[in-house]
């Protein structure tokens, strides 16, 4: 019983990570800014809003509030003439990818959780934003690097991959993720 108590503890502690406030403020600056470097983004945009779905787990949901009210603080009027919308999903119950999103943010979860949703909202032509680096070696598009600098990632062959297509200037402000 001890041994049964210990893994479900274990598994517990490594899916419970939060993240920093500060990160997520980050994020929630430079994720609209650079969906709209992809070529073509008008044509993908419906009713005139950029739909961002959060993928969350049960012990992200803090964090997943964090993040939505610091996008609508950064955007109270939307980014470059688009209202931005934001809708929600749980790994637990999602099934298949939202057609209308544009942007996916994937919270922390299984390794199993998180390639299943990058593969289905592949489908969708949504661009993957990772809260995680680690999570653009299982096939997210781009995600952040805090140092001196405050850069996006770009994973190029997931980029490729999905048939999306960004504008040159986000390589040059990126860094390209290496496997």
């Amino acid at each position: 019983m001890k041994v049964i108590i210990s893994i479900f503890l274990f598994y517990s502690f490594l899916f419970s990570k939060t993240i920093d406030n500060s990160l997520l403020d980050i994020h929630a600056t430079i994720m609209p800014k650079v969906l709209l470097l992809e070529h073509n983004i008008e044509y993908k945009i419906i009713n005139n809003k950029i739909n961002i779905t959060i993928a969350y787990e049960k012990n992200s949901y803090k964090d997943m509030k964090f993040l939505k009210k610091a996008i609508e603080s950064k955007y109270p009027n939307g980014i470059s003439g688009y209202e931005i919308e934001i809708d929600f999903i749980n790994y637990d119950t999602f099934t298949k990818c939202k057609e209308t999103t544009n942007i996916l943010y994937i919270f922390p979860s299984s390794q199993k959780n998180i390639n299943n949703i990058i593969n289905e909202y592949r489908k969708c032509d949504a661009v993957t934003f990772a809260s995680e680096k680690e999570y653009l070696e299982n096939g997210a598009m781009i995600s952040i690097d805090v140092g001196k600098k405050v850069k996006p990632i770009v994973n190029l062959k997931a980029v490729k991959r999905s048939g999306i297509s960004f504008k040159p200037v986000l390589l040059s402000i990126s860094k390209v993720y290496k496997k």
